[in-house]
């Protein structure tokens, strides 16, 4: 397998399902071939049906994000304003990429509250949240 390059500010990368009849597997995080730093936390988050969160950016941290239950909208606005919104959901998965100084928010517009993991390159200081 070819290694990932980021694109910054964000970018995404589609998943491949694996079903047999157990279920249905994807592979998140591949933390070498998806070139990822490996001193962060991974970490899962919901968000109910009609809610967003985040609205944020970090100066150092990197993020990347997937659906793991429901559906989901990622928008991203770079330092330089481009922005781009990435619907992401269980049925398609896919991750997608935050480079540090984009802003990032999720909505959930389903009935259904959606659940995300979540992996940041840099564990969560409380005394140092580098979130802005």
């Amino acid at each position: 397998m070819n290694k990932k390059h980021w694109k910054e500010p964000f970018d995404s990368l589609e998943l491949k399902i694996h079903i047999d009849p157990r279920g249905m597997l994807f592979e998140i995080l591949r933390f070498k071939d998806h070139n990822i730093p490996g001193n962060g936390q991974l970490y899962t988050f919901s968000i109910n049906p009609g809610q967003r969160r985040g609205d944020h950016y970090h100066l150092k941290k990197q993020e990347w994000f997937s659906c793991v239950h429901g559906e989901a909208i990622v928008l991203l606005t770079s330092k330089n304003g481009e922005n781009k919104a990435i619907e992401i959901s269980a049925g398609t998965p896919k991750i997608v990429y935050a480079s540090p100084e984009t802003t990032h928010a999720l909505i959930n517009k389903q009935n259904n509250t959606a659940v995300i993991v979540s992996y940041g390159s840099v564990q969560h200081d409380q005394q140092d949240t580098d979130t802005y």
